[in-house]
């Protein structure tokens, strides 16, 4: 009979067969040093540029590469109005990842403006709808009262056929403005 190897003779013997690739693997350590900088920048309290001093040290290919997944990641319809220079920092990457092209830091300084745009615009429909429903639901409010002998107030948030109407409206500006940004996802994926 043969002889039996154990399980740790027979790690052994796969784990010289490995062969590691010390490029990929220092280019990977690049990469997470890139991005927990671009990171640290991104989540600090105040706006402070020295911390991308440490990506002077960097291959601006690798830089590049590193910042393209953040940087598009980054761009999403902000729910409300964006208060901090949150927009500014990501703008300070993108002209780090992209070296400082005008003709490509104006293209995103657009993007970035329409997204500041998506919460305005989704207040004013908000506003819109709710002026333009008031008066069914004053209606409904007024034959529920004749109906049930008390006074009835109805709300937008009492109404499932009002929340509906708003529901859909809000999807359908969501989805025109989810149109846009993929476009200009793509546009600015291109420059890298």
């Amino acid at each position: 009979m043969g002889k039996i190897k154990s399980a740790f003779e027979i790690a052994m013997e796969k784990a010289e067969s490995i062969a590691i690739d010390e490029n990929k693997l220092r280019e990977k350590e690049e990469e997470n040093k890139i991005k927990r900088i671009a990171g640290e920048y991104l989540a600090s309290d105040k706006r402070d540029d020295s911390l991308l001093k440490g990506l002077s040290g960097f291959d601006s290919k690798m830089i590049r590469e590193s910042l393209k997944s953040l940087i598009i990641s980054s761009l999403s319809l902000p729910t409300y109005e964006v208060s901090d220079d949150r927009y500014e920092r990501l703008k300070t990457l993108f002209s780090v990842a992209v070296g400082n092209d005008s003709e490509k830091t104006g293209y995103y300084d657009q993007v970035l403006a329409f997204l500041k745009q998506y919460p305005v615009h989704r207040k004013q429909l908000l506003e819109q709808l709710e002026a333009q429903l008031k008066p069914l639901l004053d209606q409904k409010s007024e034959a529920m009262s004749k109906q049930l002998g008390r006074e009835v107030h109805l709300s937008i948030e009492d109404d499932k056929e009002t929340l509906e109407i708003i529901e859909q409206n809000i999807e359908r500006l969501e989805k025109q403005y989810n149109e846009n940004l993929k476009e200009a996802k793509d546009t600015i994926s291109s420059f890298f």
